[in-house]
């Protein structure tokens, strides 16, 4: 009896010390450290501004890709003044992307540019269970998209919150990393600094040479595999972006879609079947969109993917440009 009720008031203490953590330190921290939450919480600030809004959404490419401030400069010089804000979240897809949906809706921007990708589209829908908990019973799902998440995704984003507690353990390793490693190495073991930069959340690193990019290039898998072919017809997130759309749309809420650019190297490697269904499909989506695909030389991405200085300084100004050129005050 002696060992039990020591056993059990040492799980006890464990537990109210685990909480304790989680309440004062852990919580707080993702709040602030965690793109998709940092995202959500600018949402639901109140502009005091007079000035249109434009959000940029979408992945990475987005993120690191565009310099809202000189796209703020560039329309201000052309007389239309407006607030740009770069909400773009790494590995982001347009499933999990509902779950900003109402929020978005609820600020109230003039206009809302999507940026999107070949690979991210027809990828599977997977979204990391970290990502969908960290969310849990923060938002709101209206009936089509609660029906585009399976039921493993929904349990997951309406999960108690005391779970929700006991499943941010995941995250100690990356408060740890941040209270130690971090401090003595800025950014050298994650983008911390850019996680809640809304303007220019660009992360400068070494360009990859030529010699790399080509052999990363030529280790894609074909694009024609299964994955891509399957999703070929209305896939989960071919019809989450559609809802997107279309629920910005109902709002009065200008929607732009942005093939975003890549390296030539990569592009290539993507076959002309599955750009036809892309472009075919995005032309199914009532919106203008505009191919950057292919604008870019080499020179201008850090990688396969992602551009350098050079490559978002020329991308933020032909979007500034594409803005004051095609879309009506």
């Amino acid at each position: 009896m002696k060992v039990l009720v020591t056993v059990s008031f040492a799980i006890l203490c464990a537990f109210v010390c685990y909480f304790s953590f989680t309440t004062v330190f852990l919580n707080p921290w993702l709040e602030n450290n965690q793109r998709e939450l940092t995202v959500l919480n600018f949402y639901s600030q109140k502009n005091t501004s007079t000035l249109p809004e434009i959000f940029f959404i979408g992945t990475s490419q987005m993120k690191e890709g565009l310099d809202c401030y000189l796209v703020e400069d560039d329309l201000k010089a052309a007389d239309r003044p407006v607030l740009c804000y770069n909400l773009a979240v790494n590995a982001d897809n347009p499933l999990r992307r509902l779950t900003e949906l109402d929020p978005i809706i609820q600020a109230r921007p003039e206009i809302v540019v999507i940026g999107t990708d070949i690979r991210n589209m027809y990828s599977d829908e997977k979204i990391e269970e970290s990502r969908l908990i960290l969310v849990a019973n923060k938002i709101h799902l209206d009936t089509p998209s609660t029906e585009l998440f399976d039921a493993e995704q929904l349990g997951l984003l309406h999960m108690h919150p005391l779970e929700k507690d006991i499943a941010n353990r995941v995250y100690l390793v990356s408060y740890l990393n941040y209270m130690t490693l971090n401090k003595v190495a800025p950014n050298s073991v994650a983008d911390y600094e850019y996680r809640n930069n809304f303007k220019n959340p660009y992360k400068n690193v070494e360009n990859a040479s030529l010699e790399e990019k080509i052999a990363r290039a030529d280790s894609y898998d074909p694009v024609n595999d299964t994955v891509f072919f399957r999703n070929y017809g209305d896939s989960v997130n071919k019809l989450a972006l559609k809802h997107i759309i279309q629920e910005l749309q109902k709002n009065n809420i200008t929607v732009i879609i942005i093939e975003m650019p890549g390296d030539p190297l990569a592009m290539q490697k993507i076959s002309a079947a599955t750009k036809n269904n892309y472009f075919t499909f995005l032309n199914t989506t009532g919106v203008s969109y505009y191919n950057f695909q292919d604008r870019y030389p080499s020179g201008y991405f850090h990688d396969l993917s992602h551009m350098n200085v050079q490559g978002r300084t020329a991308f933020s100004h032909d979007i500034a440009n594409l803005i004051i050129r095609d879309v009506e005050k």
